[in-house]
This record gives C-alpha cells, structure tokens and sequence, in this order.
C-alpha cells in the first residue's frame, strides 16, 4: 500500500530537501529549524520510551527511520524492528550502516504481532495512529507483544468538537487513510484500556508543534483551501486539533497508577 501525500516526501528525500524524519517538530527553544525541532520531537518520544542496552524496540509506522536511527546511534545491542504499510518508505529507512540488527515488516498495524507473544520491550509509534484502521487491533497486538516490564509510547493527531468538518475533510483525505478523523482521546484511552494497556501519562504536544507550520506552509487565508498542510495549520491555529502522546504499560505492572 502507497501512501500517496508521501510521493513529495520520497522525491524530496532524494533530492536531500528532507531528513529521516517526517512529522512535525517540537519547538522547545530559540532558533530551532524545522529539522532540529523533529529530531526533537523523536526525543521526546525516546526519552518517555527508556530504552536500555539490550532492548528488543519495534517502530510502528516507522516513515523513514529517523527515531530508529537515533536509538541505533544512542544505545548498544538493540533489537530493533521497523513497522509500515508502504514498502517505498522502508526502502528508504534500511539504508545507509546500521550499527544494531534491524527487521522490516511490510503490514498493517494490526498484524505486527501476529503469532507472537511477549517478545518486545518497546514499542514507538509517532505520529501514525491516525492511519491505522484498526486501532483496537493495534493496541491489542501491542499489549500482546509487550514482555512484563514492558513500555509503550504513541502519539497522534486528534480533531476536537471545534473543528470546522471542510477543514477537517481536506485534511483527512489529503493525508489519507484517515478512516477516524472523528476520534477522540477518551475513545483512544478506552480501546487501549480494553486491550490490557495501562495508560500512565497523556500530554499534548499542540501548541509546541505550531511553529512546524511556518516552515511547511503560508498563513492561512480566511476562506477554505484544498490544501491539507494548510487546512491542519489552521486546525491547529484554531485550537481544534491536539497531538497527544501517550505512556502505556501492561495493566499488570501499572501498579494503580494510571489516566483516563
């Protein structure tokens, strides 16, 4: 399966116009790129990840391998798997030297874990969930595949009950498939509480991401576009889109403590 708004992104990428990471940034201090505030924002994630030497870590939705790379750089004798439904991106992310072994798997979120149990120590997912047409199924590979001790951080973009739904339609079929754009995070809380995940943290990353706007698009003109880079910056601008990220355990090792 293609992607197809990853088409630009591929052949930007070859022309060196794009690093490893495709997905917004986190601004948390002057003078940052666009470039620099990605590679923050897989941090971010990585840090709330705690992987240690030895750690078997799976990347679901893994783009073009930047968070990979990263952890591969950072720490020694991972396990590392990269997860994605469009084979173009994981030709993209295996190349180059890898200091650690990596799997890739062309499949759906869903299907990562298939006949597998207890077999991963992390699992990252970063800005992707909103692709997945079966989150339900993708929490529950996940609670599947995570050993005890095991830890989980995902995060993705959500719609609020402001958002004006033409804005809201560009985006989704812009950046397609985005079978839920009605989602909402309790729903979220909920199916990865159904499956056997704990949820110990939620935090959203909105406002931090803004500025990623200024370097991907023009301000937004009052009327409609049928841009969705637009559409989304003014989704955001308007308070009517959030990018949770969210800490999930195994219910067994949260220990009481965890957020709905």
């Amino acid at each position: 399966m293609n992607l197809s708004y990853f088409d630009g992104l591929l052949e930007a990428r070859r022309q060196g116009l794009v690093s490893d990471h495709v997905h917004l940034g986190l601004f948390v201090a002057a003078g940052q790129t666009l470039a620099t505030a990605q590679e923050a924002m897989s941090l971010h994630h990585l840090r709330l990840l705690e992987v240690t030497e030895g750690a078997s870590v799976v990347d679901v939705g893994c783009g073009f391998g930047g968070s990979l790379r990263m952890l591969d750089g950072q720490v020694d004798r991972l396990r590392l798997t990269g997860v994605n439904v469009d084979l173009r991106q994981i030709e993209v992310a295996r190349g180059g030297l890898w200091r650690n072994p990596v799997d890739w798997q062309l499949c759906d979120a869903a299907a990562f874990s298939n006949h597998r149990a207890a077999w991963v120590d992390r699992i990252l997912s970063l800005e992707a969930m909103f692709h997945f047409p079966d989150l339900a199924g993708f929490f529950a590979a996940s609670a599947r595949a995570l050993r005890l001790g095991g830890r989980m951080v995902a995060s993705t973009i959500l719609f609020g009950p402001r958002a004006d739904p033409a804005s809201v339609a560009v985006v989704s079929a812009g950046f397609g498939p985005w079978p839920r754009p009605e989602l909402g995070l309790a729903e979220l809380c909920d199916m990865a509480h159904s499956a056997g995940l704990a949820v110990l943290q939620v935090e959203d990353l909105a406002q931090r991401c803004l500025p990623s706007f200024e370097w991907m698009c023009p301000p937004c003109p009052a009327k409609l576009t049928d841009n969705p880079v637009i559409e989304l910056r003014r989704l955001f601008e308007a308070g009517a889109a959030s990018y949770p990220l969210m800490v999930l355990v195994p219910q067994d090792q949260a220990g009481g403590k965890t957020q709905k």
